[in-house]
């Protein structure tokens, strides 16, 4: 698809999730989560990942990995009996007639005419016991279609009850899954629900065990499989250009990153200049680079990968990176936010000092009263962080001051906007 034929994910709500009592994170192109150890910013992304894995997986196993529907319960202050997840996202023009284009489901005309905003969500808690789980509610809206399932597996489409055969199989399964199979709004919904979100938190050692060839072009989480990723944009010399580019601006003196392949494995070779020749005159192995450059190269490729996701989520950001360089990286994925959203969470003043990030975008998590909360700055903060401020330099003197309340979901937690 086109750069044009874009997924953008609006809004994440969560309820009675992990430490969430109740949250309301809106997301920009580039959106920068800050707070302490622990406060929740990698909860916040978890969330996202769930949705992913029930609908491209099952909803049994997203919470299996995670260690059950208990496991994931809000227990603060006041302790929840059930969990919901609601994410908005537009589906563009371009991405639903790509999806028409590939499927001969019925669609009305209008579904073209502009971009389609759709929230989904559903909720779900444990069954009697607290042995299992079953799903309480699921909500699909667009303006002008929607199903709502609830009780034992109905799901309702335009407020029609569809026949039973295109019911969820069970009270544990989603119905977006069997809806998507009957009309092309919900097939494009959950098509961008399963590809949408690219989460890491990359490992330098996971890279530097250059696993077998698996041919695949999507970067993992750890980011263990970089040289099959590397290997795919290849193909592309516009991609491969950008790559060395900024890896030469990150690392002074490499010249180009290169895969290769010996027995089996996926290889991944540093070509660096040799005293003033303007040619690549020595070839390091990933054994021999440090891990911030190892985690530039994987964070150069999460941003590039073919397909390109909606979101890609960057735990700490500056881990293992040279502020000269890491000013470098940020160029990069400031950049790259014409392709493709990016949410980082970060602790660095240097991070938070550059140019592409603005006191709008940045989200501060807080443990307040027994659960974590989000919070936008403060009015005063927002204007204390202004060039040739920054909102590093308000983190640097810990005067990163937030809005008197915070981002909740007040009224019907499964509205649309």
């Amino acid at each position: 698809m086109s750069d044009l034929a874009r997924v953008h994910i609006e809004e994440l709500r969560l309820s009675g999730y992990r430490a969430f009592e109740n949250a309301r994170l809106q997301l920009d192109d580039l959106t920068v989560l800050v707070g302490r150890n622990g406060a929740g910013k990698s909860t916040l992304i978890d969330a996202l990942e769930f949705v992913r894995d029930a609908l491209s997986d099952s909803l049994a196993n997203a919470l299996e990995r995670r260690g059950g529907v208990q496991a994931l319960l809000h227990h603060g202050a006041r302790e929840a009996k059930e969990l919901a997840v609601v994410i908005r996202l537009r589906l563009s023009r371009q991405y639903l007639a790509a999806v028409l284009h590939r499927t001969e489901l019925p669609a009305p005309q209008s579904i073209l005419a502009d971009d389609a905003t759709v929230t989904y969500g559903f909720r779900i808690g444990p069954t009697r016991g607290g042995l299992g789980f079953e799903v309480k509610k699921e909500v699909a809206h667009a303006a002008y279609q929607h199903f709502t399932r609830a009780g034992r597996g109905d799901w309702r489409f335009g407020g029609v009850v569809m026949p039973h055969g295109v019911r969820a199989t069970s009270r544990d399964a989603l119905a977006l899954p069997f809806a998507a199979e009957h009309a092309a709004l919900w097939r494009a919904l959950l098509d961008a629900l399963k590809t949408s979100v690219r989460a890491y938190s990359l490992s330098p050692s996971a890279i530097r065990a250059e696993p077998p060839v698996s041919g695949a072009s999507i970067l993992n989480r750890s980011g263990g499989n970089a040289g099959d990723v590397l290997h795919h944009l290849e193909r592309n010399k516009a991609d491969a250009a950008w790559i060395n580019k900024h890896l030469a601006a990150i690392t002074p003196g490499i010249v180009r990153v290169r895969s290769e392949t010996a027995a089996g494995r996926r290889l991944i070779r540093f070509h660096q200049r040799y005293n003033k020749s303007k040619t690549a005159g020595v070839v390091f192995d990933v054994g021999d680079m440090s891990d911030g450059t190892l985690r530039c190269l994987a964070i150069l490729l999460a941003l590039r990968q073919k397909p390109t996701p909606a979101l890609v989520c960057i735990e700490e950001v500056e881990d293992s990176v040279h502020p000269a360089a890491l000013g470098v990286l940020l160029d990069a994925i400031a950049a790259s936010t014409s392709r493709c959203q990016v949410l980082l969470t970060s602790h660095s003043p240097e991070a938070l000092s550059h140019p592409s990030v603005t006191p709008e975008q940045v989200r501060v998590v807080e443990w307040r009263e027994g659960s974590s909360q989000l919070f936008k700055l403060s009015p005063g903060a927002e204007e204390m962080s202004r060039p040739p401020r920054s909102v590093g330099r308000l983190l640097r003197t810990n005067a990163l001051f937030t809005a008197k309340d915070s981002e909740r979901v007040e009224g019907d937690f499964f509205a649309a906007p």
